[in-house]
């Protein structure tokens, strides 16, 4: 997995200077930043540097220098992003929390004296986030529809597809996996994920989804003409899910193989790996499994977050349309 220096000087290529050439007056906003993203993990610090320099992109069009920015700046930011950005009332909120976060860490730091971003968001009257889950994930029959896809598509493919309806993954913790991280443990397959926040857990996999991996990775070992110590057709180490040069998948290639899949099964809806992640969820509810049990196997850290999936389920599943259907009938 890629370090959270690499991540950072990746995404933001071009834009932030490396931190370590500041300039006769110290270093600058860019050049913070890049430290600032130093303190997160990778997929916090991908998504973090977008917002940054989406920011840093927003005060140069008012030529003002980031640490000079006041707070009618994050004003018009917030609504802009909203209105003609059309941003989501999460995503808005995570934006708004990157840079609020990174003025924090340049206070504290002595690199500028003050924040414009104030310490609420309702300061800044954003939309609240719903508690129900806005993402619609396939259903059942699409979901199967999603496997046969994958399925025709290569070993590879079902792998990935399966792992992430079956075992409801983020796609950073699918990306994560290393073939070291797969046992077995009391006669059950186990898998050990790297959580959201940096938490270790071991996962049961699903039997399907074992299948798929056990098939993806024999077929690899089969093309290098390997065979593992165990005596299985299986590499020892390394990342489970590669790409044809064997380096590992990144998001944006699972991004592109799960929207390849749904294009072949005739799904029309846009489908992405967190929609396979909201249809694990909502599988598992109508399956009977208790909140507190899929909350553990999500990874949510907060049951709050879990109870949006079942909110978003029972506004249809259980609307009072329903009770009227036979009221006006012979």
């Amino acid at each position: 997995m890629s370090e959270p220096t690499t991540a950072a000087v990746t995404i933001l290529s071009g834009t932030i200077a490396s931190a370590t050439t500041p300039g006769p007056a110290g270093p600058d906003a860019e050049q913070v930043a890049s430290l600032f993203l130093l303190t997160y993990k990778p997929t916090t610090a991908s998504a973090y540097a977008v917002d940054l320099k989406q920011w840093f992109a927003w005060c140069a069009l008012f030529d003002v220098d980031p640490f000079d920015a006041v707070r009618a700046h994050v004003d018009a930011w917030s609504v802009h992003l909203a209105d003609d950005g059309k941003a989501r009332p999460a995503t808005l909120a995570r934006k708004i929390s990157a840079i609020r976060n990174f003025y924090a860490y340049a206070v504290d730091s002595g690199y500028t004296a003050g924040s414009p971003v104030p310490a609420k968001d309702k300061a800044l009257h954003l939309p609240k986030v719903s508690r129900r889950s806005q993402t619609l994930g396939p259903d059942r029959d699409e979901s199967a529809a999603l496997l046969r896809a994958a399925a025709e598509r290569g070993a590879r493919d079902e792998a990935v597809v399966a792992v992430l309806l079956y075992q409801g993954l983020r796609v950073s913790e699918l990306c994560g996996i290393d073939v070291e991280d797969l046992s077995t443990q009391r006669g059950h397959r186990v898998v050990r994920l790297r959580r959201k926040g940096g938490e270790e857990q071991d996962q049961a996999v699903a039997p399907a989804a074992a299948g798929c991996v056990d098939a993806w990775l024999a077929e690899r070992a089969g093309a290098a003409g390997a065979v593992g110590s165990s005596g299985a057709a299986a590499p020892d180490a390394g990342p489970v899910f590669t790409g044809p040069d064997g380096a590992r998948l990144t998001r944006y290639q699972v991004e592109w193989i799960v929207e390849s899949c749904a294009k072949a099964a005739g799904i029309d809806k846009r489908i992405s790996p967190h929609s396979l992640r909201h249809a694990c969820t909502t599988m598992l509810l109508d399956a009977g499994v208790p909140l507190r049990d899929i909350q553990v196997y999500m990874g949510h850290a907060n049951s709050a977050t879990t109870e949006r999936y079942d909110l978003g389920r029972q506004h249809l599943d259980k609307s009072p349309a329903y009770a009227l259907a036979g009221v006006f009938t012979g």
